[in-house]
């Protein structure tokens, strides 16, 4: 038992002599010109190492080794491809101390790569090129490339930057901490770490099988999730190294922030609505500067769309293509905001409106949807052809829907410059009027279904310069509708029944009695056509037709400052038709502020007309029959009476003879009119009357 103890504690002791002193009995520095050797016939490229190089057995085989260099390939900037400050290099010790070497393991502390592709297309990272050994010297050292083992690979506070002349962008990753298995060139390359890229903390974990096949030119299968920053992506594809870089199969992209995630890929979104999120799912099939992705399910700010979009990015910007279809095309995050008020129509907003996203990329879509939302407006099933071009964007829309209605158009929006500009043409038929006028308007007093046409062109940085520029013109034809709030044919009966018997209050009454929630004013047709200059629509001719009533008006609505002022001129009957029976017109007068309109007696038209048909008969009158005065003078006219009636006008008491100061200062232009209008009445009677007098007495 004694000697076996003893045996043992021997053999322990030889067993820690060769640990100790056996680094020192391998000659190190034989090993470096083989090390080297080995290493490039690898990777195909000089590899280089420091005289400082250092050998242990101890708690593992390894070679320690500083100042690393991979040599750049020829025609590309910068000495090397790598760089590694430090590099531990295990290898395993019995073939060591055959002469053999085999690496089964690299730490790679604080190493810099240099990738770059020129304006050719060409990689400096292509290890293709690797010469082939001599038939005798691949005998001892192996089969070139393929025989490399590298087991684990560890990066540790590494750096690598990525310059691609041919598209003018540059990315970096620092403080990078990676793992990698490579167990021989046709065994699965892992690599699995972090990084802080573009300046974003990013995880990496990818699998290539096999890195034999690429080097090759075959195809390989390439599986990797990453994280950048917020977004993550994924995929599992076909790689091909041939003649040029190829890929195919299903991705996955989540970018929640896509200004950030468009920035750390080289490209700056302007900083305007939308283009704030991204989401996509599908299978690509892409290149190094263009990808097809099919079966897409993308997400982009609030549109969810599905089917096919093409992506290059080889040219100054870049570009999308399609065919796309939505549920719902939601424009609102690219449109400017609708101005907000508590009640009634919101003025125009003075802020100024950025359009500049358009100019991030160029972009031709076929889109199909289902509803479409354009700040307060829903359209319904359509379909557009938009196409962005250098920041212009144009959305043909052959087909329209929009409230109940089909028709077609077209919108331009230019912003090139410093000032966006817009035009459109829009025909549209059979659309509901009520909820489109009150999305647009925010009210609902207009009933009816009919066609609208509109062609105009505008420019501006604001709404309130838009509204301030705009030009065209346009159309309108209701069928079978109403005016909420009014009975005009209503009002026009209740004046023309108070014409023979007068009563002001009853009138104020009964016209009042025709304005109020429950009240309107069928039609079978309300049309018209208008025209619009900076801003100003003016409407010559202005028809509509129902029971018991026709009219005919004109008038203006200034867009920018939001005023109505149109003059109607309603014709009621007592017949349905209008045809026969009793027939009274009395001027209507549309009035007030986009938030206010107001409707009522026209005033000042139906005062000048009193006027001008008692002006008439007072002058017929007097060439017919100049001596007749008597009860004539003392009477008063029944349409000036009707006309003071309506307008709150008094009858001239007969024993006051002067006017009152007081009266006239508080007079309406209305009243002004009638009074004037009356003076010259009774002042053509009195000196009818003079000149009779003046005959008696002087007959001569």
């Amino acid at each position: 038992m004694g000697r076996i103890l003893f045996f043992l504690v021997a053999l322990v002791a030889v067993a820690l002599a060769v640990l100790l002193f056996l680094p020192g009995l391998i000659p190190v520095a034989a090993f470096k010109d083989r090390i080297e050797t080995a290493a490039s016939n690898a990777v195909g490229r000089e590899v280089t190492i420091s005289d400082n190089l250092s050998f242990r057995v101890f708690p593992r085989t390894a070679f320690h080794v500083e100042e690393l260099v991979i040599a750049n390939a020829e025609g590309f900037e910068g000495p090397y491809l790598i760089r590694v400050e430090e590099a531990d290099i295990g290898v395993k010790l019995i073939p060591l101390l055959s002469e053999s070497v085999e690496i089964d393991r690299f730490v790679l502390t604080r190493p810099d790569i240099n990738l770059a592709r020129n304006r050719s297309g060409a990689v400096n990272w292509d290890l293709s090129t690797a010469s082939t050994p001599e038939e005798g010297e691949a005998q001892s050292t192996g089969s070139g490339p393929r025989e490399l083992k590298l087991g684990d690979v560890r990066i540790v506070e590494g750096a690598a930057r990525y310059q691609d002349a041919a598209a003018g962008k540059s990315y970096a990753a620092e403080d990078i901490n990676m793992s990698v298995v490579l167990k021989s060139l046709a065994e699965p390359l892992e690599m699995r770490g972090d990084m802080v890229f573009q300046g974003e903390p990013s995880k990496v974990d990818i699998v290539l099988t096999s890195l034999a096949d690429i080097i090759d030119k075959q195809p390989g299968n390439l599986k990797m999730n990453l994280e950048i920053g917020d977004a993550t992506a994924g995929a599992d594809l076909t790689v091909n190294t041939g003649d040029a870089l190829s890929y195919a199969g299903p991705v996955t992209l989540d970018a929640p922030d896509l200004p950030a995630l468009a920035a750390l890929v080289g490209t700056q979104l302007e900083d305007a609505p939308g283009f704030d999120k991204l989401a996509v799912k599908g299978d690509i099939d892409g290149g190094d500067s263009s990808l097809r992705l099919e079966n897409a399910d993308i997400t982009f700010d609030e549109i969810e769309a599905q089917g096919v979009v093409n992506l290059n990015w080889a040219g100054a910007k870049p570009k999308a293509t399609g065919v796309l279809s939505t549920e719902r095309l939601d424009l609102r995050p690219y449109m400017p905001p609708p101005a907000e008020s508590a009640e009634g129509f919101p003025a125009w907003s003075e802020a100024p409106m950025d359009f500049s996203s358009l100019r991030n990329m160029d972009a031709e879509f076929d889109i199909s949807t289902d509803a479409i939302f354009v700040n307060n407006l829903e359209f319904g099933e359509s379909r557009i052809k938009l196409t962005v071009d250098n920041g212009r964007m144009t959305a043909e829309i052959p087909e329209l829907s929009m409230y109940g209605g089909q028709g077609s158009g077209r919108m331009v929006v230019n912003a090139r410059g410093s000032t966006p500009s817009f035009a459109g043409n829009f025909d549209v038929g059979a659309v509901q009027a009520q909820p489109f006028t009150q999305d647009l308007m925010k009210h609902d007093n207009l009933l009816g279904l009919g066609s609208f046409k509109l062609n105009f062109e505008a420019a501006g940085a604001s709404q309130a310069a838009i509204m301030n520029s705009v030009d065209g013109s346009g159309g309108f034809d209701l069928a079978d509708g109403a005016l909420k709030g009014v009975n005009i044919a209503a009002m026009v009966r209740a004046v023309g029944e108070f014409q023979d018997g007068f009563n002001p209050a009853a009138l104020q009454r009964a016209v009042s009695e025709a304005r109020g929630p429950s009240e309107q004013t069928d039609f079978s047709e309300f049309l018209s056509d208008f025209s619009i200059t900076n801003g100003l629509v003016n409407a010559p001719t202005i028809n509509l037709t129902g029971p018991y009533l026709t009219m005919t008006g004109a008038g203006t609505v200034n867009l920018a400052a939001q005023t109505i002022d149109i003059r109607l001129s309603p014709r009621g009957t007592t017949t349905m038709d209008g045809q026969g029976g009793r027939a009274v017109t009395v001027p209507v007068r549309v009035g007030g502020t986009f938030s206010q309109p107001t409707i009522g007696i026209d005033a000042e038209s139906l005062a000048r007309a009193g006027l001008q048909r008692t002006l008439t008969d007072v002058l017929s009158r007097n060439r017919d029959n100049e001596e007749t005065e008597g009860e004539e003078a003392e009477e008063e006219d029944p349409a000036s009476s009707i006309i003071k009636g309506i307008l709150g006008g008094r009858r001239q008491q007969p024993d006051d003879g002067a006017e009152n100061p007081d009266d006239n200062n508080g007079a309406t232009t209305e009243e002004t009119l009638i009074n004037e209008g009356l003076n010259a009445i009774f002042n053509q009677r009195k000196k009818s009357a003079d000149d009779a007098e003046q005959q008696k007495e002087n007959p001569q």
